[in-house]
Formats: C-alpha cells, sequence, structure tokens
C-alpha cells in the first residue's frame, strides 16, 4: 500500500507542472522555510507560505513556464517526504537537465514544514539561472 506523503508528493509536482498556485500554496505550512542552495540570484531562504509562492512564481516567470519536474522515486514516512526530482526547462537559451534529491520534512497537519535540495550538478543548476 502506498502512503499517503506519496501521493501528495505527486500532486504537488502535478500542480508545480500546471503552474496551479492556488493547489500548490496548500501544500506547504504557513510558515514554511524553503532553501535553495548556491550563490545564484534565486538562492537563499523563502520563509513563510507567501514568500514561497513568490519565489515559484519567479521561477515560472524566468522559465516562461518551461521548468517542469518529474519524479523518478518518492519515498515518504508521516515525519519526511524524499524525492529524486528531475527537473528540465529552458531560460534565455539555455537548458536545465539535472536530478534533485530533495528533503522534506512533514509538520503534523501533513504540510511540508522545511525542504532542501542537493543538485547532482549544481553548477549547471547556478549557470542556468545566473
Amino acid at each position: 500500500m502506498e502512503h499517503p506523503g506519496v501521493a501528495r508528493a505527486h500532486a504537488s509536482i502535478d500542480a508545480f507542472n500546471a503552474g496551479d498556485m492556488d493547489t500548490l500554496r496548500d501544500f506547504y505550512a504557513d510558515d514554511v522555510v524553503w532553501h535553495v542552495a548556491r550563490g545564484h540570484g534565486l538562492s537563499g531562504d523563502y520563509t513563510g507560505r507567501a514568500d514561497l509562492m513568490g519565489y515559484f512564481q519567479r521561477v515560472r516567470e524566468q522559465t516562461g513556464g518551461t521548468l517542469r519536474l518529474d519524479p523518478e522515486v518518492i519515498l515518504a514516512s508521516d515525519k519526511h517526504t524524499s524525492m529524486y526530482v528531475r527537473v528540465t526547462g529552458t531560460r534565455d537559451g539555455r537548458s536545465l537537465d539535472v536530478t534533485l534529491a530533495e528533503a522534506l520534512t512533514v509538520g503534523p497537519d501533513g504540510r511540508w514544514t522545511e525542504f532542501w535540495s542537493l543538485a547532482e550538478d549544481q553548477d549547471a543548476v547556478d549557470a542556468f539561472w545566473d
């Protein structure tokens, strides 16, 4: 039997890929902390649901909506969700095609409270966003 967190992760990815920010917002706690690694223009910590939705909107705008997430593996428990996600997109004549290892902490209400990721090729990620 599939853990409900796996279905939740698939649903959030579907909402992200569709650009459905209203649906996507509900997956995150009010005080979520989203860590974006390294030193490119979008790097840093995004704190709170409104800040995170603003980050997602900037990602969509800067890629013309081309950034897509395709899950390769999703694991979930009551306290954590982890994924390997292939991320592809185009921006200003550049292409991105990397796999991210992502880890999320699940709050008592099932919403995600914190996010970290590790790219297989962080230099490619940085070059894409700079």
